[in-house]
C-alpha cells in the first residue's frame, strides 16, 4: 500500500501543472469565497497546504498563516513560492495535524482545500480542527464530492485505492459531507458547488463554542 507521504510527494512533481489545466477556476473560486470569510488581522492554519497554491493567495490578507502538510516535497514547493513572493507572514512545515507543537484555540481560521476525502480519521481530526480554533472560528474547505454520480475521476481513483495505488479515499455526496462536518460541532454557514463533474463542494462553517 502507498503511502499518505510518498503519494503526495510523487503527486507534487505535476500538482501545479494539473491544477493549471483541469482546476484553476474551482482554486480561484476558492480563494474568493474564503477571503470573505477571513480579516487582515487574522491568523489561518493551512492544513494540508500542498504546494502552495492557495497559502500564497490567502497570506497578503491576513496576519498570519501557517502552512502544513505531510508531503515534505509539497512543503519544498510551498516554501519556494513563499519565498519568491516575500511573503513573511507565512510558515509552511512538514508538520502533522496532531503535532503538540500546534497550540490549541490559537488560530482564527483553518482551511482544508481539498483534503476532507482523503481522511481515514475525519473524526478525530475534525475534533482536532476545532481544538485549535479559537470559538467562533472559521473551517473553510472544498472536497471533491466522488460519491455523487458516476464520474470518470471517482472511478479512477476507486480503482487506485483499491489496488493499493493510493491511500484512503472517501466516496461522499455532498448533503452527507455538509451533515458530517455539522455533526463535527460547526455551524455551517455557506455551501457552494465549484466544479461540475465530481462536484467540488465548498463549505464555510464556524467553530460556535470549546473543543467537543
Amino acid at each position: 500500500m502507498t503511502t499518505r507521504e510518498q503519494y503526495w510527494d510523487k503527486r507534487s512533481q505535476r500538482f501545479d501543472e494539473q491544477i493549471a489545466t483541469q482546476y484553476q477556476d474551482a482554486y480561484t473560486r476558492t480563494v474568493e469565497l474564503s477571503l470573505k470569510y477571513l480579516k487582515p488581522g487574522d491568523r489561518v492554519l493551512d492544513y494540508a497546504c500542498g504546494t502552495g497554491l492557495t497559502t500564497v493567495q490567502i497570506a497578503p490578507h491576513v496576519s498570519f498563516v501557517r502552512g502544513i502538510d505531510p508531503s515534505i516535497e509539497m512543503v519544498r514547493r510551498a516554501q519556494n513560492k513563499a519565498a519568491e513572493l516575500a511573503l513573511d507572514n507565512v510558515r509552511i512545515t512538514q508538520t502533522g495535524i496532531f503535532d503538540p507543537c500546534l497550540e490549541e484555540g490559537s488560530f482564527d481560521a483553518v482551511t482544508a482545500f481539498n483534503l476532507l476525502h482523503y481522511l481515514d480519521d475525519f473524526h478525530p481530526v475534525m475534533a482536532r480542527l476545532k481544538r485549535l480554533l479559537k470559538p467562533g472560528g472559521l473551517f473553510l474547505s472544498a472536497t471533491d464530492c466522488l460519491g455523487e454520480g458516476f464520474t470518470r475521476e471517482a472511478l479512477r481513483k476507486f480503482i487506485k485505492y483499491h489496488t493499493g495505488k493510493m491511500p484512503f479515499v472517501g466516496f461522499y455526496k455532498m448533503r452527507q459531507l455538509e451533515q458530517m462536518v455539522a455533526n463535527a460541532g460547526f455551524t455551517v454557514l455557506e455551501t457552494e458547488n465549484l466544479f461540475p463533474a465530481p462536484p467540488n463542494l465548498f463549505i464555510a462553517a464556524q467553530n460556535e463554542g470549546g473543543p467537543l
